[in-house]
């Protein structure tokens, strides 16, 4: 029952979808292949870098910061599908919520609640990545 909660939670967060300033990219972006590789060594995450979460004035943003920087350890491991790899030169998700990109994307804002219940169900980065790539491939 907990897996097709999890699930269920995973799905559901992800249908929030992106907003019109990540769409156009993701659109024109071919499926995925392959699981992308974040780059981040074994202590990248050392200092945690992310903003404070009260700097922002809208509550969903806030929420997502916050749980950026309590799990910036996990963020640190996966794979943002805003490609802002490609298009900023990011390492891993948590590098966009370093700077105030994250708070104007809503994948970035997804992935990182999705790593925080997922997390907090006691799934691994690597199992985290496979659910967050099925659906980008799909």
């Amino acid at each position: 029952m907990a897996r097709i909660h999890s699930g269920a939670l995973i799905v559901a967060a992800l249908l929030l979808g992106c907003d019109a300033r990540s769409s156009s990219d993701s659109a024109q972006t071919p499926a995925v292949q392959a699981s992308p590789s974040t780059q981040a060594t074994a202590d990248a995450a050392g200092v945690n870098k992310v903003l404070d979460p009260m700097g922002f004035a809208d509550e969903r943003v806030r929420l997502a910061y916050d749980a950026a920087k309590e799990y910036a350890h996990v963020l640190e491991q996966i794979y943002c599908y805003c490609h802002c790899k490609k298009n900023i030169g990011h390492r891993a998700l948590v590098e966009c919520f370093e700077t105030d990109h994250a708070s104007n994307c809503d994948v970035c804002m997804n992935e990182a609640m999705i790593a925080a219940r997922m997390t907090k169900d006691g799934k691994t980065p690597q199992e985290i990545q496979k659910a967050i790539d099925a659906y980008y491939a799909g």
